[in-house]
């Protein structure tokens, strides 16, 4: 005699008791939910100001570019790209951060004075630019010694005039071969500026952004 068939399985409709049902079910509900937060997110999406590079507390909103994002309840904190930030930066702001309004003064600003001063090539940062903050040191154009200082004690020392004054505007080739460089100061440092200026050859030393708002 051949062996015998197995029984025939019936199929067994899933019990709503059954506790994997449930799960399936709830992971399912999941999902949904958490695609559909995706593409709300992705339709309210809005395109806001992004800097392009470091720019120092107290300088103009410059080198900005447009960026879509989505920001949901925050989208109200940053400047969309229909708008234009007036100002100047109340704090640094880094290359890559979205422009914030807490960042900006409006059209209230302290005073200030703007003044050029010129700077040999070498004497700069080659990439110094708007929106930088530079100390300022003047190296005497000519000094006064005893007949019989020490040969190392005649070198004039560099003097610290200002630091950290905001770049204003910068312009190469303008003053005899020099760059000439627009600074901006509050009014009791304007006579220092000058002095520095016309006592002997200047320095500029850039001053590197330092986070933002923190």
């Amino acid at each position: 005699m051949g062996e015998a068939s197995p029984a025939a399985q019936r199929f067994r409709a899933p019990r709503w008791g059954d506790t994997r049902l449930w799960i399936g079910l709830l992971l399912l509900v999941v999902s949904m939910f958490a695609g559909a937060k995706l593409l709300s997110q992705e339709s309210e999406a809005i395109t806001v100001w992004q800097v392009d590079r470091d720019l120092s507390a107290g300088a103009e909103a410059i080198a900005l570019k447009p960026i879509t994002v989505a920001l949901g309840q925050a989208q109200e904190d940053y400047f969309s790209v229909d708008e234009i930030p007036t100002g100047r930066l109340r704090f640094p702001v880094e290359s890559g951060e979205l422009l914030p309004r807490s960042a900006m003064t409006g059209s209230q600003q302290e005073p200030s004075r703007v003044i050029t001063v010129g700077v040999d090539p070498f004497h700069a940062p080659v990439d110094v630019a708007p929106g930088d903050r530079v100390d300022v040191w003047s190296t005497p154009s000519t000094a006064t010694y005893l007949p019989d200082s020490p040969a190392n004690d005649r070198s004039p020392n560099p003097q610290l005039a200002l630091e950290s004054v905001l770049v204003e505007r910068v312009e190469s080739d303008s003053l005899g071969g020099r760059k000439a460089v627009v600074l901006r100061v509050r009014p009791k440092n304007v006579g220092d500026l000058v002095r520095a200026s016309r006592s002997g050859t200047i320095d500029l030393i850039k001053v590197p952004v330092q986070g933002s708002g923190s």
